[in-house]
């Protein structure tokens, strides 16, 4: 089924939309962010279409060896047979575009998922026959496999993505770029603006710039990457033939000085009309790295009606019907984690939520630094505290599994009873965290997290934030609402913020088991969580970067 064009929307461009707990077309937060960004605009009735791409999820399952080795197993989706997501097709046949890549003509199917009558997500795949294996293979998961399958899954979103926009009758009124992946869309862009001004390919290219707009996520090489200028050459001369020109003319806004590199974040912002960045410290950084270039602030926010239990949309909810709420979420938490993990809790003790995805410089191991002191922390009787950990290495990162796997073997050791890691980190596991512990850790390597979401998702339910200031944490006073943490000596400060301030506040309750401190900060927590939701990003999109 083909829905009716909607009229003069943005085109939403993205390698991961998480929409949905079940599908595998998400990794991290990227992924989340543009899931919560199609829902805002569903629910604005804002028109905006999304185009992603259908990965199969070949190592889609977290799971653990009995040393605590993370392994990965397949998710049991199937696109042709689940109500999550639908065909798109026309007369009875699925709607088809084709890409010349490298030589072989490839297939492009796409399956939609219908979000409002304004909004649809677009997800691409090329398991279709009669592609190659080597093809319907490109997607079997997401951001892996080497240089030339990433570029392979950037053209089909790229290529792809345009061409069924142009097949749909779809005309957008703005191309939205998420990070640098989707660039080559430009091409094909840049190809129907030819056709329908009837004007040379070199002149379409400069016009397609007006209609895009980029955002740049984090300045970490993995979101940045850079692909050897041979290699584009290969996939890009079938284009080029095609649309009449040479291959180094598509080529020429990315490629670097020495002229044998190709950086797609340089690409985007050579043609892009304007980029955003997605925090306040995030800017100057951008700015600082690429600073001929025209950028606009826009902090990032999330859906809080997704996120947020409704119990705490109410602002007249008295200090005690807060407590119990939020007493019942820390509960259903704890039937979530041993549903997963096999074990228990008391969910009245203070819990501590760290999670998200496991890399080097997120620092999950700063919590476990001077671990004797930790264990004091977590095990003191009168007070105790639990920890509870989730997240996901990437699957081809070792050291990410050997750290997930040491931090295990704390949890089965010295914190034995006192901190758990529950397995496969998703998005209703998510949900259950950013409602069901008392505060939320963050613990990034300074400079280095852009903005970083998880904690506008625990603002919104009165879990409170105890954070390195860095991306959207940097932007807040955190005095009477949180607590921030020293970047330049984490650790230390982590474990004295919890020894002076977050355990004593917790566990100083008037008979009725109520910390007025506590619940105080909760207050000024949820209120807080409006000016980080989707809503105000959005209405930013349209004012800032959009300007339709």
């Amino acid at each position: 089924m083909v829905m009716p064009a909607i009229k003069s929307p943005v085109a939403y461009y993205c390698a991961e939309f998480g929409t949905d707990s079940n599908l595998p077309t998400y990794a991290g937060g990227l992924g989340i962010l543009a899931g919560d960004t199609l829902l805002e605009a569903a629910g604005q009735e804002f028109p905006m279409v999304g185009i992603g791409l259908l990965y199969q999820g070949k190592r889609f399952m977290q799971k653990f060896a009995l040393d605590g080795w993370q392994y990965e197993e397949a998710s049991t989706f199937q696109k042709d047979s689940t109500a999550a997501v639908r065909i798109v097709e026309e007369y009875g046949k699925p709607v088809e575009v084709t890409m010349n890549c490298a030589g072989e003509t490839v297939k492009i199917r796409a399956y939609q998922q219908r979000l409002g009558d304004k909004t649809v997500l677009y997800m691409l795949t090329v398991d279709v026959a009669p592609n190659s294996d080597e093809w319907r293979d490109t997607l079997a998961m997401d951001y892996c496999c080497g240089d030339e399958t990433q570029l392979r899954q950037q053209l089909v979103l790229g290529i792809g993505g345009a061409r069924l926009m142009e097949r749909l009758r779809i005309k957008p009124s703005v191309n939205h770029f998420q990070e640098g992946r989707p660039i080559f869309a430009h091409w094909e862009i840049a190809k129907q603006i030819s056709e329908q001004k009837k004007i040379d390919y070199e002149t379409a290219l400069l016009e397609a710039t007006k209609s895009i707009v980029y955002t740049n996520h984090t300045l970490v090489l993995d979101g940045n990457l850079i692909y050897s200028a041979s290699l584009v050459r290969k996939y890009a001369a079938p284009m080029a033939e095609e649309y009449g020109v040479s291959v180094d003319l598509l080529l020429e806004p990315g490629l670097m000085a020495d002229r044998e590199q190709f950086s797609i974040t340089q690409y985007a912002l050579n043609v892009s009309r304007i980029a955003s960045s997605v925090s306040k410290p995030h800017f100057a950084l951008a700015k600082k790295t690429w600073p001929k270039y025209k950028w606009v602030n826009i902090t990032n926010g999330v859906h809080i009606p997704r996120w947020r239990a409704w119990e705490f949309a109410n602002p007249a909810i008295t200090d005690f019907e807060l407590w119990k709420a939020h007493v019942d979420q820390k509960k259903a938490l704890m039937r979530i984690v041993r549903q997963r993990s096999g074990f228990d809790y008391d969910p009245h003790r203070l819990i501590l939520g760290w999670a998200r995805r496991i890399s080097g410089y997120k620092q999950l191991g700063a919590l476990f630094h001077d671990l004797n002191r930790f264990k004091l922390i977590l095990t003191d009787t009168d007070r105790p505290v639990h920890l509870i950990v989730a997240g996901k290495a990437h699957h081809g990162d070792d050291w990410g599994k050997k750290h997930i796997q040491e931090v295990m073997r704390y949890m089965s050791n010295e914190l034995n009873s006192h901190a758990l890691f529950v397995p496969n980190y998703d998005i209703a596991l998510a949900r259950a965290m950013v409602r069901g512990v008392d505060a939320w850790l963050n613990t990034p390597e300074y400079s280095k997290e852009a903005c970083g979401t998880s904690g506008m998702k625990a603002l919104s339910n009165g879990v409170l934030n105890c954070t390195v200031p860095d991306g959207w944490a940097g932007e807040v006073e955190w005095d009477g609402v949180g607590w921030t943490l020293d970047p330049m000596n984490i650790s230390h400060s982590l474990y004295a913020a919890l020894e002076e301030h977050v355990v004593p506040m917790y566990y100083d309750q008037d008979e009725g088991g109520v910390s007025k401190e506590w619940v105080s900060r909760m207050k000024k927590s949820i209120a807080l969580s409006e000016e980080y939701s989707s809503e105000r990003m959005l209405r930013e999109y349209d004012q800032k970067l959009y300007m339709r």
